[in-house]
């Protein structure tokens, strides 16, 4: 299960980041069964495109690359140091994803919220966001279906406390950081983790305990 303890260090590491973006979404939806069934949609969505990210790199050998574990953790490092000295800007936007999102929200706005907390949910791997395509990358690098549906789903986890605290709680968490405290908070947080993720990735590629 390294794969799903690497990426739940990921997820978890910029869970700040997703609390302050896609936090608010679901507060639309109203009462906690909306965010429940926008969080659940959303972990299933996630898992799920990462098992195709992992079947289509292992059908192009990623099972190769030496130990998948060590290969994605070493992904994940790489990109987690990135966004921490770069921020954010630039994230990939595929112009397809965004028509499509924005013509299935459309037609899911007369739809009753918890059913659009839903739909939102299964959506969210469509947004341009930097974090995500980095998970995405890993899943990629897993080396096994299995492997990337924990990366992804790993990353979804990893996130979904703070998440749930922003759904729940959105106005008072943001009073208690400033803009800049709250960047400082989040990038110390990703290089942190991205320690963590070369030590197990190390740890891995030598057959330690990690592998």
């Amino acid at each position: 299960m390294t794969h799903l303890f690497d990426s739940f260090v990921f997820g978890a590491a910029n869970s700040v980041h997703c609390a302050c973006m896609c936090g608010p979404l679901a507060l639309a939806f109203g009462g906690q069964s909306g965010t429940a069934t926008y969080q659940l949609f959303r972990i299933a969505s996630y898992a799920l495109v990462g098992s195709a990210l992992g079947a289509t790199g292992a059908a192009f050998g990623s099972a190769s690359f030496g130990v998948p574990a060590a290969t994605t953790a070493y992904v994940l490092a790489a990109a987690l140091v990135v966004l921490a000295l770069k921020g954010e800007r630039g994230a990939m936007k595929l112009p397809f994803f965004s028509r499509l999102l924005g013509r299935a929200t459309a037609k899911g706005r007369g739809w009753p919220p918890i059913f659009r907390a839903g739909l939102l949910g299964a959506l969210t791997p469509l947004l341009p966001c930097g974090l995500l395509w980095s998970a995405c990358a890993g899943a990629a690098v897993a080396g096994s279906t299995l492997g990337g549906a924990e990366v992804m789903g790993g990353f979804a986890l990893g996130s979904l406390p703070l998440l749930l605290l922003a759904q729940w709680n959105a106005p008072s968490l943001a009073r208690r950081l400033s803009p800049t405290a709250l960047v400082l908070v989040q990038r110390g947080a990703m290089l942190l983790a991205a320690a963590t993720l070369v030590w197990r990735g190390i740890e891995a590629s030598s057959g330690g305990c990690c592998s």
